[in-house]
């Protein structure tokens, strides 16, 4: 039986984090990972640039029962500090739009890189292939058995197994189970930051637009939430950063039953009001077109019929003979096109797990489990998430360099 100080179970953003951060301390320190390789999911964000990081860390950017959790963590390990960590690791940076901190070079794989290179460094063990099964607590030590039959003890145990997303990079929800079995809460997760499926016959015409907008979520005729961005129509639905953002609010357990609509706005920089006198000096001036003639080059050419036809309005009608309640119409499929939300893509499709290890079980400055003595929680394993933009990936540093740094800090003090 192999014996460390620290074993971090999870070689993603958050346990590659942590196990610096451990090792930084003095600890002898392991990752344990499923996976054939550690950071495969790290490879992938930000479409393969990886956005490590938001120019602006706050609370409203951050989800989950209790998101005032993220503070005591981002208090010890800030923005600032994340990106002095990269800057020193290697890592020349810049910053986009809305805050988004990407590696100046585009490549996620650089991130990736920099980290491994340092747990080398620190004499970092990378145990691949092997899946945690069970965990015991005996005395003052643990042991973990993992998929291979293998037994590792450690004096500390950082949990960063992540939640279910995007399974097929590591993620598969064998986290919420060795906690569970120790005793804690688990928040029931579901996906989040997820492509939106719509219940809409016009589909196949809008398949493949993009366009800037404002979008709008409803339950029950009660607007819960708008965000604003490019959206892409699919197949199945709706993609883009403004309706990802929205997508968690459709598995809230308080939303189950209720009837959810996205009303999308095409024109979200003009008023309704302004809009429909547009339209009118617009067929005004084409009024020898038809109106499905007058409206290409207004809207995109293949939301021109789903448009008239949900207005009530022949295409081959004249636009010198629409009558205002007919202009009204148009306007309102322009400014507040309604369509019925079916639910959201799979577990695969989504970037991030809501729902989690419960926070209130958990120290929010040492991250260190209020249950059982040594062990420690870090990244998407707990019940936070947050918005698209790096606000994900700056919860994994953070909160696995604290979780590291404390699990070592009382080996280090026993050994002096």
């Amino acid at each position: 039986m192999k014996e460390y100080d620290v074993i971090v179970i999870g070689g993603g953003a958050s346990g590659l984090a942590a196990a610096i951060s451990s090792a930084r301390k003095g600890a002898k320190t392991t990752i344990i990972e499923r996976l054939h390789r550690i950071g495969k999911k790290i490879l992938v964000t930000g479409n393969g640039r990886c956005n490590f990081l938001n120019a602006s860390l706050q609370k409203k950017n951050y989800h989950g029962t209790d998101p005032v959790f993220i503070q005591n963590v981002f208090a010890q390990f800030n923005g600032a500090q994340i990106l002095d960590f990269f800057h020193e690791l290697g890592i020349l940076s810049k910053e986009e739009e809305n805050g988004r901190i990407f590696p100046r070079c585009d490549k996620a794989s650089a991130v990736l890189d920099v980290l491994r290179y340092e747990c080398d460094r620190l004499g970092v063990d990378e145990l691949c292939s092997q899946k945690g099964v069970e965990i015991q607590r005996l005395q003052e030590s643990f042991v973990i058995n993992t998929n291979e039959g293998q037994e590792f003890r450690a004096k500390k145990v950082v949990l960063t197994t992540g939640g279910k997303a995007s399974p097929q990079f590591g993620s598969d929800g064998s986290g919420f189970a060795l906690a569970q079995k120790l005793g804690h809460t688990i928040i029931e997760p579901y996906p989040s930051l997820v492509q939106i499926k719509l219940d809409d016959e016009y589909l196949n015409h809008l398949k493949g637009i993009r366009n800037d907008t404002r979008v709008s979520l409803y339950a029950n005729e009660s607007l819960i939430d708008t965000q604003k961005g490019e959206i892409l129509f699919t197949e199945y639905g709706i993609s883009g950063i403004p309706t990802l953002q929205l997508s968690r609010y459709i598995h809230y357990p308080e939303l189950k039953d209720t009837s959810m609509e996205l009303h999308v706005d095409l024109f979200p920089e003009i008023s309704f009001h302004d809009m429909k006198k547009m339209l009118i000096d617009r067929f005004q001036t084409l009024s020898y077109k038809s109106v499905e003639h007058a409206m290409i080059g207004l809207i995109n050419k293949k939301m021109v019929l789903p448009t008239l036809s949900l207005a009530g309005i022949d295409k081959a009608k004249l636009s010198s003979e629409l009558n205002s309640a007919e202009i009204e119409n148009i306007t309102h499929q322009i400014k507040d096109r309604r369509f019925t939300i079916k639910g959201t893509l799979s577990w695969r499709d989504a970037q991030v797990t809501a729902g989690g290890v419960s926070t209130k079980e958990v120290d929010d400055r040492t991250l260190e489990s209020k249950l059982i003595p040594g062990l420690y929680f870090a990244g998407e394993v707990l019940d936070i998430h947050g918005d698209s933009g790096g606000y994900n990936l700056a919860w994994a540093w953070a909160s696995g360099y604290v979780a590291g740094m404390h699990a070592a800090e009382p080996l280090k003090k026993r050994k002096k």
